[in-house]
């Protein structure tokens, strides 16, 4: 049976890949990697190991929809005539689209599929804002963000902001729950020798400062009582807090309903 190995490259650099990664790497004749933007593949080709890349795929596509389906067909296709070691920034199983379709498609195609692990840019960046996930913490994809499941009574963390037109839709949607000068914090290459970690006012996200498929939004949690008010769900809260125990407004001081 076909064999696809996927290998997380993990955050940052080879200096900081698992030694047994770096070998799998090394010994693969059939390497893959989703894309080239990433600190490790510049390494990789500075010790002389081959890879190819699916940037190209992404510049042929004109939605990601299209892109990761083409990526998983030619990943199926490679495996018919040897073994595929395929490799993702951060962790296969975070915030990997290609890696789920592959594994949804596993049974279907007759084909094998070995995660063999790496380390999340998530643990990167929790480093590089310095939280506490167990606070609460949502992550979101910037593409798929939908403004009603945004919980900003917990900290955010908005993935694949990667140029100024979807950072300009993560910004609209925020300004409908937060002020525009509301702080957020940009990341970018969380856990590289090259991560910037900057705070800026919402209104200047989709400003010339340097996205990339390494950037990642830091939205804090909303403390503030006053800025809640745009919340949906706290607006829900005070609708049931203010009505009675059958669902209507209580004067308790007069004991009548009103």
């Amino acid at each position: 049976m076909p064999v696809i190995s996927i290998i997380g490259l993990g955050a940052g650099d080879l200096e900081q890949m698992p030694i047994g990664i770096y070998r799998k790497l090394k010994n693969s004749s059939n390497l893959f990697l989703r894309t080239r933007e990433h600190p490790a593949a510049i390494a990789l080709e500075n010790e002389g190991i081959p890879f190819q890349t699916f940037d190209g795929v992404y510049e042929r596509h004109s939605n990601f929809d299209d892109t990761y389906d083409a990526i998983v067909a030619a990943l199926i296709r490679e495996s018919r005539s040897s073994n595929v070691v395929y490799a993702v920034p951060g962790h296969p199983l975070v915030a990997e689209r290609t890696v789920q379709l592959l594994l949804n498609k596993q049974e279907a195609a007759d084909i094998e599929i070995e995660i063999c692990g790496g380390q999340s840019f998530l643990d990167a960046l929790f480093t590089a804002v310095k939280i506490d996930p167990i606070e609460g913490c949502q992550i979101v994809d910037a593409l798929s963000m939908n403004r009603n499941e945004l919980q900003i009574r917990n900290h955010l963390i908005i993935t694949q902001v990667y140029d100024q037109m979807t950072a300009s839709e993560v910004k609209l949607t925020l300004m409908e729950l937060l002020p525009d000068d509301y702080e957020i914090t940009v990341v970018e290459a969380a856990g590289s020798k090259e991560e910037s970690v900057n705070i800026i006012p919402l209104y200047e996200l989709d400003r010339d400062i340097g996205l990339s498929q390494l950037t990642a939004v830091f939205v804090p949690a909303v403390t503030n009582e006053e800025l809640l008010y745009r919340d949906f769900n706290k607006l829900r809260d005070v609708i049931a807090a203010l009505r009675g125990p059958n669902g209507c407004p209580w004067d308790k001081s007069k004991h009548t309903r009103v």
